[in-house]
């Protein structure tokens, strides 16, 4: 009997459709918080084990909630019940959806294990050595990558997407030569794709300073470049060559994490961490063109875009404190390390934080208590929040 035909399958369908409609149009109120979709996610599974979209989702949802211990194992249980029991017509869809939420929380090295499987089955579909070589080529193994790319582009030598990412590759190999033939080619195949045409613009830097895909990321800032572009008061030019420099660091300091089994674990976190606190650092800095990387500025204004966090979102809880500052040592000391911040003024901020973390622990513990204190009146909780952010709440920038 086909296990979809089976009550349990249908009674797992139906109270997956539901809870997916309900995360999608909440009602007033009723909204889930991630640990109550886990618990019916967990119900669904115990309910029916070979349905496999609770199987799938469920480890995805632990993953991005910290809980890692045995992924590899349930994601591979997911895909094999995919595999054996989906519907073929849906297959590829349901494996891209699977493959893009692992690297959304840069997982590479669970993709790479998943393609394994794919591209085993299915040795004629393109898309699949064409995401092997990209899970590959994020872990480190750049020469293999090349040979699964190159397997996607002599299937469909007219896909501009393949044809693009190999030539990726061959920037991560630090071959610019042969990145630029397949650059060209997915560029004349599809003229108007943004990502291969700042892909070639990455090549003509590694073709004329050398090194690979890896040293572009961790280059030099053009500070001569920052400051001409604002002497002449060419500020959208500017802020756009700041925010590349930005995303490109981001991005470095993701591979470094996903590549290393000992951080991957941590890395979607932390990535996600760092961009939502950078975020509001833009924000509150009332100024544009910001490196995040001038470590400077955020030593000087600690305390200030803290207390103005903890203000501005409230029912901050330890955690997220605990999760900001971790992800600033793990990113200042990333940066430290390959001496793009001054190693002696990260360790000075890393004493800062270290040393102020318990302080604006115990602030947000303060505050958040006084924000649902029905004895105490507006003018009162305005006095306490005077003393606690030394009156930083009050100005809406730095």
């Amino acid at each position: 009997m086909n296990i979809q035909d089976t009550d349990a399958w249908k009674a797992a369908e139906w109270q997956y459709s539901a809870m997916q409609a309900a995360l999608m149009l909440p009602f007033p109120g009723l909204a889930r918080s991630p640990g109550e979709v886990i618990e019916e996610l967990e119900e669904i599974v115990r309910e029916c084990p070979e349905f496999y979209p609770a199987v799938l989702e469920l480890v995805l949802r632990r993953m991005a909630d910290g809980a890692d211990g045995s992924a590899a194992e349930q994601i591979e249980t997911g895909l094999r019940l995919m595999l054996d029991v989906g519907d073929p017509q849906h297959m590829e869809e349901e494996a891209t959806a699977l493959h893009d939420n692992l690297e959304n929380l840069w997982r590479f090295d669970l993709c790479k294990r998943c393609l394994e499987v794919l591209v085993e089955r299915f040795p004629d579909k393109a898309l699949f050595w064409d995401y092997l070589g990209n899970a590959t080529a994020q872990l480190g193994d750049v020469t293999e990558a090349l040979r699964h790319s190159a397997k996607a582009t002599d299937m469909a030598p007219d896909n501009a997407f393949f044809r693009s990412n190999h030539g990726l590759h061959h920037l991560m190999d630090g071959n610019a030569s042969e990145a630029e033939i397949h650059l060209s080619a997915a560029l004349r195949l599809d003229p108007e794709n943004e990502v291969t045409k700042g892909n070639l613009e990455v090549q003509k830097y590694i073709a004329r300073h050398g090194g690979n895909f890896s040293d572009y990321l961790v280059r030099p800032v053009d500070r001569e470049e920052i400051e001409r572009l604002s002497d002449d008061e060419d500020f959208e030019p500017r802020d756009q060559l700041c925010a590349t420099y930005n995303a490109d660091r981001m991005q470095a300091l993701g591979r470094n994490m996903a590549a290393g089994a000992d951080t991957r674990g941590r890395c979607a976190d932390v990535i996600a961490t760092l961009q939502s606190f950078f975020d509001f650092v833009d924000r509150v800095s009332n100024m544009t063109g910001l490196l995040h990387e001038d470590i400077g500025h955020v030593f000087r204004h600690f305390n200030a875009i803290m207390h103005k966090f903890i203000f501005k979102f409230g029912d901050v809880d330890r955690e997220m404190i605990e999760d900001v500052c971790e992800s600033l040592l793990v990113y200042y000391g990333f940066l430290a390390r390959l001496e793009l911040v001054p190693p002696a003024e990260f360790k000075q901020f890393q004493a800062m934080v270290r040393r102020n973390r318990k302080g604006l622990i115990e602030k947000m513990e303060r505050y958040n208590a006084i924000r649902h204190d029905p004895g105490l009146d507006e003018e009162e909780k305005e006095a306490i929040r005077e003393e606690l952010f030394e009156d930083d709440h009050l100005w809406p920038h730095l």
